[in-house]
């Protein structure tokens, strides 16, 4: 008994702690969800742990990268505010000196002064509607930088949000760092921050207050005092200084003198037009944020609440003001003394042609290129033949100079009803324009004249090098007639087709303008290419076009003879056979293209400018370093020959010269729209070529046209001045190029037995002679 009772004790124990460890164990979807929580856990940690470290690796990476950066930054000095020299354009005088004929005028005007002589209220405006924390920060206002990162790069404002301090927006316009971006603006924090450790608070705004720009050219504060108010800085009141400190936000904007010229509405044609009347905008704008400056300065304690209700209602007098100008009657006088005088037509090319070679070279703007042209102490060098641009631009003090011989300049007055009254009056007439180019064989521009009369404006309208004009028949010699004698397609005297090869609308297209009568033909007949260079035939250069393709005669005529052209709408049969461009081309241009026919085939891009260097004397930049060969010596002289031709017997005969007995050899192109919009004359000399072109400065066909012949009024220009300044060398000679009689059937060179015609000259690659007379090319 003993034996089973404890047998049954032990088996009672051994089932209760079964029981126990039965109860301890926990369900399955605990046991799930545990593990679950487990991995969870794990995982957060170890990307918590990646995150802290990667974080702390770019953490070091990107400080020192900002170390390396903030020590690759430009250090800026308030020096560079005030030196600098002045850019001066040169020409070569008669004595063959260079002689400065224009000083840049810097585009910043401005009269420094010390800042003892600025009253404290001034300052507070300027301190407390710019920059209120300027005294207790080190450069920098990172709240308000802060919050311009965030919208630079969310947003938050439709409007670019400000964050710059006075240090900053001197740095800003220092450097002329404008880029919007935030790498730009770190550099402009370190500039700061190395501003302020060089230079104490005053002389920062000192500095400050003598740079910044107050509208137009006007830039310090003591000359926006003059500009505005007609009064140095020391005498400005509260409400002057206040006025004077809204304009730095947006001095193009806010100045008191912003505004622009009204428009108007033709009433007949529905085009609008400038008028003269004025609208101020700048008033309303500067007031608005001149009330808040005063209201700044009253909450930081800078003037009494007394000082601001007076600034408030102080009635400002502006020297814009018929009441200022009342109360200063020598200002007219003064006004009149210092009237503006304009650049020359030969610094305008000059400075355009650096500022488009910074635009290039830097890759900034035309405006910026110009402000680096007015600041930068650049000594510009010319090209110019002084002598001959005075002569050319004599001539061009009279239209009544151009058209001796043919009519008369009132007879040319193009009468409009510009305001739609339904009068056409003197006052909205249209006179003749022109603009006329002479340029030597290495391209360089001796001369350049882009107006009739007196001259109004500064870097203003070129008829000669700006505003591009239809060259109607003159583009043939430098496209398709160019191209097709440059690879052997045609010679001299290849006898092709004279029937229009192509249809538009149905009709025949393009056909001839009569030389005899006014009225357009085609014979229908073969001629030979002299032929139809010399009296300028419109139906053959369409035929070489369609026979050898739009984009080979494009390729030669842009990329051989330079021409600036639009492909786009430019590589089509209108404008490459009969000159009817896009855009059209300058004067200055086309003559460039025409130089390769008159030097063995050699072109360099038009250059009114021999060189720039730094006022140290470093060489910035130098003209003509393109001149290369272009075409072969044989196609130029063969070409010249054609050109030659259209003098001597065709179109282009009221040009003829002679000096001494002896004839000036000429090669030469004429060129009309079909319009009578525009004419054109390129011509050759041995010295140099020249260009002219006549038209209204709207496309208008020119009145009385069928008095007027361009090579004419070329020869009313420069006819003279050739006469008297002939070099008495010739053309470029080949003694390759095959001279020979013209066989009058087949247009090849003659041979014993052939009818023979006019002398022709032959390419040596391309001299077929005649075989026979039973047939001639009826294309090339």
């Amino acid at each position: 008994m003993k034996f089973t009772q404890q047998s049954e004790r032990g088996s009672v124990q051994s089932n209760r702690q079964h029981m126990k460890k039965r109860k301890r164990k926990k369900p399955l979807v605990l046991r799930i969800l545990g593990h679950i929580g487990s991995v969870i856990a794990v995982t957060f940690l170890s990307f918590f742990l990646i995150f802290c470290i990667t974080g702390s690796i770019c953490a070091v990476a990107a400080t020192a990268y900002v170390m390396n950066y903030m020590e690759s930054t430009t250090t800026v000095s308030i020096q560079e505010m005030i030196m600098g020299y002045s850019t001066n354009v040169y020409v070569t005088n008669p004595d063959g000196e260079q002689e400065a004929v224009y000083t840049v005028e810097n585009a910043v005007q401005r009269i420094p002064v010390d800042l003892e002589v600025v009253p404290q209220h001034v300052r507070n405006a300027f301190v407390y509607g710019e920059d209120e924390r300027f005294y207790s920060h080190e450069g920098v206002d990172y709240k308000r930088t802060l919050a311009a990162f965030a919208n630079l790069v969310l947003e938050f404002w439709a409007t670019e949000q400000g964050g710059s301090t006075i240090t900053q927006q001197l740095v800003k316009n220092l450097t002329g760092d404008n880029e919007t971006s935030p790498l730009r603006k770190i550099r402009e924090i370190f500039r700061a921050m190395q501003l302020e450790k060089r230079y104490n608070k005053d002389e920062i705004l000192e500095a400050y207050l003598n740079y910044i720009g107050f509208g137009g050219a006007a830039n310090g504060v003591e000359k926006a005092a003059q500009k505005y108010f007609g009064k140095s800085v020391s005498d400005i009141s509260v409400a002057e200084a206040a006025c004077l400190a809204a304009i730095p936000q947006s001095p193009e904007v806010n100045n008191p003198f912003a505004g622009h010229y009204e428009m108007a509405e033709n009433k007949v044609t529905g085009t609008t037009y400038r008028t003269d009347v004025w609208v101020n905008t700048g008033r309303e704008i500067n007031r608005a944020r001149m009330e808040y400056i005063l209201f700044q300065m009253y909450d930081n304690g800078a003037i009494t609440y007394d000082e601001y209700q007076e600034a408030l209602a102080e009635e400002l007098l502006f020297t814009d003001t018929e009441e200022y100008k009342a109360l200063h009657p020598e200002l007219e006088e003064e006004e009149q003394e210092e009237k503006e005088e304009y650049t020359s037509w030969v610094v305008d090319a000059a400075l355009n042609e650096f500022a488009e070679y910074l635009m290039e070279e830097r890759g900034v703007s035309e405006q910026r290129a110009f402000a680096i042209i007015n600041s930068g102490g650049f000594q510009i060098y010319t090209t110019v033949d002084v002598e001959m641009q005075n002569y050319v631009e004599e001539k061009y003090s009279d239209l009544n100079n151009l058209l001796k011989g043919m009519t008369t300049a009132d007879r040319t007055v193009y009468y409009r009803d510009l305001d739609g009254d339904g009068v056409s009056s003197f006052e909205e007439s249209m006179s003749l324009q022109s603009g006329f180019t002479a340029i030597d064989y290495a391209g360089n521009i001796l001369c350049t004249v882009g107006g009739i009369g007196e001259k109004k404006a500064s870097l203003g309208i070129s008829y000669a090098n700006t505003e591009p004009q239809q060259p109607g028949s003159a583009i043939k010699p430098v496209s398709t007639y160019g191209y097709a004698l440059s690879n052997d397609y045609l010679t001299w005297s290849t006898k092709v087709l004279d029937y229009p090869p192509l249809k538009i609308n149905n009709k025949p297209w393009p056909t001839n303008y009569s030389t005899n009568s006014n009225y357009v033909k085609y014979s229908n007949s073969k001629i030979m290419v002299y032929t139809a260079i010399q009296d300028s035939y419109n139906t053959i250069p369409a035929l070489l076009c369609k026979t050898y393709g739009v984009d080979n005669v494009y390729g030669f005529a842009t990329g051989v003879a330079g021409l600036d052209l639009v492909e786009s709408n430019d590589m089509d049969y209108a404008p490459l056979s009969v000159g009817a461009l896009y855009h059209g081309i300058t004067v200055e241009d086309l003559v460039n293209a025409y130089m390769i026919y008159g030097n063995g085939g050699y072109f360099s891009d038009a250059h009114i400018i021999s060189r720039v260097e730094t006022s140290d004397g470093n060489l910035v930049y130098t003209g003509g370093a393109d001149y290369t060969a272009v075409i072969d010596e044989e196609t130029a002289y063969v070409m010249n020959k054609l050109l030659q031709n259209v003098v001597n017997n065709g179109t282009g005969k009221a040009a003829k010269l002679s000096a001494n007995g002896k004839v000036i050899p000429l090669a030469a192109k004429t060129g009309t729209t079909s319009d009578w919009y525009d004419l054109m004359f390129m011509a050759l000399n041995p010295d140099f070529v020249s260009g002219v072109w006549i038209g209204y400065p709207e496309n208008k066909e020119i009145r009385n046209h069928f008095s007027i012949a361009s090579p004419k009024i070329w020869k009313n220009i420069i006819g003279e001045w050739i006469q008297t300044h002939y070099s008495g060398e010739e053309f470029p000679a080949c003694d390759s190029v095959i001279t020979a009689r013209v066989c009058t059937e087949t247009g090849k060179i003659a041979v014993e037995g052939c009818p023979t015609g006019v002398t022709g000259y032959w390419k040596s690659t391309n001299a077929p002679y005649c075989d026979g007379h039973e047939s001639a090319l009826a294309a090339p």
